[in-house]
């Protein structure tokens, strides 16, 4: 079930659903939409060199890092990809779990948001609310500028029929609690990793 409006600034009210920002709290509540809050472009991005020739190895990722001050833009080249923080960190409850969709303003510009990993397991971050790293990519056939600060998507909320057995912070899995700048893949983390490939 996906939750509403009102259940949404229910939560954020009763510290439920934590959502933090520099922006004042009347800020959150004005974002919420009918069933979803818009989520804003947070300071740092991270992205790979433009170097054809190098390989991408998932075990030793080289990214760059960057910091934009509020209300300047990034603006992205036609097919761009680079891994962007939100401006608000949350904490997700372990009956909730969370979908991070795009707007559709941002999208008829060509620009993807949160390519792929649009979904946030319960209990993301707990004890600590930190911020969702969006995959972002210019599909356009121009460049496109992104104001840090403004509303590029929308996390939608649904209701669990029970809470999780074993939520995010205790999965064997779990690589990216706390984070507050862009994450690069962890894929080298996998417990699978180390596993006797000749018993698969």
């Amino acid at each position: 079930m996906i939750l509403s409006d009102k259940t949404i600034k229910e939560l954020i009210l009763s510290k439920k659903l934590i959502v933090e920002s520099e922006y004042w709290i009347d800020d959150i509540l004005s974002n919420i939409a009918c069933a979803s809050l818009d989520i804003r472009l947070g300071n740092w991005f991270k992205f790979f060199p433009n170097n054809k020739n190098k390989i991408l190895n998932i075990d030793n990722l080289e990214l760059e890092e960057k910091y934009i001050p509020d209300w300047e833009n990034l603006v992205l080249q036609p097919g761009d990809f680079v891994l962007w923080a939100t401006k608000e960190k949350f904490w997700i409850p372990e009956d909730i779990v969370a979908r991070v969709e795009w707007r559709s303003s941002i999208w008829r510009l060509g620009i993807l948001i949160h390519v792929t990993a649009w979904f946030i397991d319960p209990w993301f971050w707990l004890n600590q609310p930190s911020t969702i790293t969006l995959e972002i990519k210019n599909i356009n056939t121009v460049p496109v500028a992104l104001k840090v600060g403004s509303r590029v998507c929308q996390l939608a909320l649904e209701k669990m029929d029970q809470p999780a057995e074993v939520p995010y912070n205790k999965k064997p899995s779990a690589k990216y609690n706390w984070q507050i700048k862009p994450e690069i893949s962890k894929i080298h983390q996998d417990p699978d990793k180390n596993l006797d490939q000749s018993k698969i």
